[in-house]
């Protein structure tokens, strides 16, 4: 596979993701699943368009702007998830 077709499986796998993180039938521990799979597959796919030489379509995005579409304890939880993974993180130095 070329990296252009793997630029666009990941667009199919991310957009995908968020239809599920809409989807009222899922638990929260599977909307919760879903948006780390979001999260690492966005990371994968501004990889891939550095990669290619493309400038990222992620830089103006910011954490808010992907879990805007999830319900609202399920955006809390991301934002805290995110806030201890940070800190973790920032303590590895």
């Amino acid at each position: 596979m070329n990296v252009d077709t793997l630029i666009e499986v990941e667009w199919d796998i991310i957009r995908d993701l968020k239809k599920m993180l809409t989807d009222p039938q899922l638990s929260a521990a599977e909307k919760i699943r879903a948006s780390n799979a979001l999260a690492y597959h966005a990371s994968v796919l501004n990889k891939l368009l550095a990669q290619k030489g493309e400038d990222s379509k992620f830089d103006d995005a910011t954490l808010g702007d992907f879990i805007k579409g999830a319900e609202p304890r399920i955006a809390r939880r991301v934002r805290r998830d995110f806030k201890h993974w940070t800190r973790k993180l920032s303590l590895k130095k």
